[in-house]
């Protein structure tokens, strides 16, 4: 029997193995189990109150695979390092690519602070349900914000204005040792390079019902323009949604009044991590790859 893809991630701790059984009464449609276990865990240590405690997260965790396997769900475990937030975000970003339809749902009964605060802050970007059992009994779900941008990112060229400004940013800190603020990019620059890897779109409205949107269609590639048929008013309007979305950042440059630079955000670049397309461009799949 086919069903849709539901991913549940857990946070490793010691008592996991009590949590997860209870959590199937409120999510009894779980189709792959992917607990996420601090690499600390598997290091020896001298003191033994650590010691003992690393040994039941790890036994935890086998209980936990032990009951997936019985239940017939896959189960595969990461392996999380410090810092575990940029450790998080990459997993996450390849795992959301492995299974961009499914419902995800989060556990965070267990494990660190770090871990947990990590999971936490990343599960609106997966569109993800974060559930708690700390009394082992029953599974509650905790409220997060809707902050979803697939729909956002589904347009080619958002992603190509994020994989440039990662791109510069990327130059501007391998030319440089040590923490710097990234660099702000000119529009004008900007501008030049997205013209290579536009793509028109038209607005469709035939099939749009009484109070919907009008939809956005890529054409196909025999109907597409030329790339330099990008208007700097539609350029505009890229920059507006991104900067609004939160996405990018805009300042006037300090030379000029007139001409506005940007630099993308930490939002930004899990946006794009998370939902950009590698079809889209080799400029895009070259970013996903070197993120």
């Amino acid at each position: 029997m086919d069903r849709t893809e539901h991913v549940h991630i857990i946070s490793a701790g010691e008592r996991i193995h009590i949590a997860y059984p209870a959590t199937f009464r409120e999510l009894p449609a779980i189709t792959r189990t992917i607990v996420f276990t601090d690499s600390a865990v598997h290091e020896s240590s001298s003191d033994p109150v650590t010691e003992k405690h690393r040994l039941e997260v790890r036994n935890a965790v086998s209980a936990v695979q032990e009951i997936s396997l019985s239940l017939s769900i896959p189960f595969n475990r990461e392996m999380i390092f410090p810092p575990a937030y940029g450790s998080v975000r990459s997993v996450l970003a390849k795992i959301r690519q492995q299974y961009p339809d499914a419902r995800f749902t989060f556990d965070l009964s267990g494990g660190s602070k770090e871990l947990c605060l990590a999971l936490f802050a990343f599960a609106p970007w997966l569109g993800g349900s974060v559930y708690s059992s700390f009394d082992e009994k029953t599974a509650r779900r905790v409220p997060l914000p809707d902050r979803s941008v697939s729909s956002l990112l589904s347009n080619p060229n958002h992603q190509a204005i994020l994989a440039i400004l990662l791109m510069r940013r990327g130059a501007k800190k391998g030319d440089t040792k040590g923490a710097i603020p990234d660099p702000w990019v000119s529009r004008q620059y900007l501008y030049g390079q997205l013209v290579s890897h536009y793509v028109p779109s038209r607005t469709k409205k035939e099939k749009a019902g009484p109070g919907d949107h009008p939809k956005l269609v890529m054409p196909d590639k025999k109907e597409r323009k030329p790339a330099a048929k990008l208007s700097h008013q539609t350029f505009s309007g890229f920059m507006g949604t991104l900067r609004d979305a939160g996405l990018v950042e805009e300042e006037y440059s300090p030379d000029s009044r007139k001409e506005k630079s940007y630099r993308i955000t930490d939002a930004g670049g899990t946006a794009f991590r998370f939902f950009s397309d590698p079809a889209t461009s080799s400029l895009v799949r070259s970013m996903l790859e070197s993120s």
